[in-house]
């Protein structure tokens, strides 16, 4: 208790160093309101986000980074090359140097399968393309959306190279391509490995021949990560709970330990005293949400009327047996008469 009480004072004292001095929720509600465009545009937003963007602005919590637009914001690759840089060198492993974004439209992905469009696409110094993707929600099929996102990946090189070398051109000349997905609520699937957090995919043989292959696949479950507890705070950690987490006890920790994100947490509350960017943004992850949830549930729904299709198809068969096996024992009694018939 003392402990817990302990830990409250410190967060109490620290958090106003980062997130600005806190505001009461009038204030805030009334700073709102001056604006009637704004405040309508407020109302439209579901009470969950409603309550979270007015515990920002009172300064009482961080906000979740990954809601699309922040995510964009805070890791423009144009405005700020070195943080993408940087979250990227943590997840790879290796020192990365983002060196540009790339267009997100592309001709391959069509209209219907919208969702495959890149959240952020760059190519690094050495030519390798990475896709860093947020989900707020798992979609259904995660490991045939990723091999989709990969092979777009793939192409988009393959064009850009060969039109480069010319008759020069030789496969050689690719380099590896990394689709990254960050899930903030995600699929079942990485819920029957709860004691991981990060989960890393090339491709092998089952024979050991050794062949290089170009795609890489990196999916890491905020869920998760955050329902283990950390002791040690790595950098990798400190930049998924930034991620993944919106509470103050996190904020103060990650800060502490590594200033650097201090500068992150202060661009971020220039929003606090913007209501009409901060509501037009939050407006902006609900709409993206709304689809994305539609988008889920239709599928979901396709696999229901699948499953249904497939129990009618085994009952059918079943009832088919079934009607076979009656049919063969009424025969088989139909002789039995016959036989007893003869005997009378």
């Amino acid at each position: 208790m003392t402990q817990n009480l302990s830990s409250l004072k410190s967060i109490t004292k620290h958090l106003p160093k980062i997130l600005g001095e806190p505001r009461l929720r009038n204030e805030v509600i009334m700073e709102i309101k001056k604006n009637p465009t704004v405040y309508s545009k407020f109302l439209t937003l579901s009470e969950q986000f409603q309550e979270e963007m007015l515990a920002f602005c009172m300064g009482n919590r961080g906000v979740k980074i990954s809601y699309d637009p922040f995510f964009k914001k805070i890791f423009d690759p144009e405005t700020y090359p070195s943080r993408l840089s940087n979250l990227l060198t943590c997840i790879i492993g290796e020192k990365i140097t983002v060196k540009r974004a790339l267009p997100r439209e592309h001709d391959r992905l069509s209209e219907a399968g919208s969702l495959l469009i890149m959240d952020i696409l760059v190519e690094l110094s050495d030519g390798t393309m990475t896709n860093v993707e947020i989900q707020k929600n798992g979609y259904a099929f995660p490991g045939q959306r990723g091999a989709c996102y990969s092979s777009d990946l793939l192409l988009r090189q393959y064009d850009k190279v060969k039109e480069q070398r010319g008759t020069d051109f030789t496969y050689r000349d690719l380099k590896p391509v990394y689709c990254i997905v960050l899930l903030e609520n995600s699929s079942w699937e990485f819920h029957q490995h709860p004691q991981h957090y990060i989960h890393r995919s090339e491709q092998s043989f089952d024979t050991g021949l050794q062949l290089e292959h170009l795609q890489k696949f990196i999916y890491i479950p905020l869920d998760i990560f955050l329902s283990i507890p950390h002791n040690k705070i790595t950098e990798l950690e400190a930049w998924l709970y930034f991620l993944g987490s919106d509470a103050p006890e996190h904020i103060c920790m990650i800060t502490r330990k590594y200033p650097m994100f201090r500068q992150l947490y202060q661009d971020i509350c220039q929003f606090r005293y913007k209501p009409e960017e901060l509501v037009n943004m939050y407006s902006e992850a609900l709409s993206i949400l709304d689809r994305n949830t539609v988008q889920f549930m239709i599928e979901e729904q396709k696999k229901e009327i699948e499953k249904l299709k497939q129990e009618k198809a085994t009952m059918e068969q079943e009832d088919k047996k079934q009607i076979k096996s009656l049919e063969q024992e009424n025969a088989h009694l139909r002789k039995l008469l016959a036989e007893k018939n003869k005997e009378i």
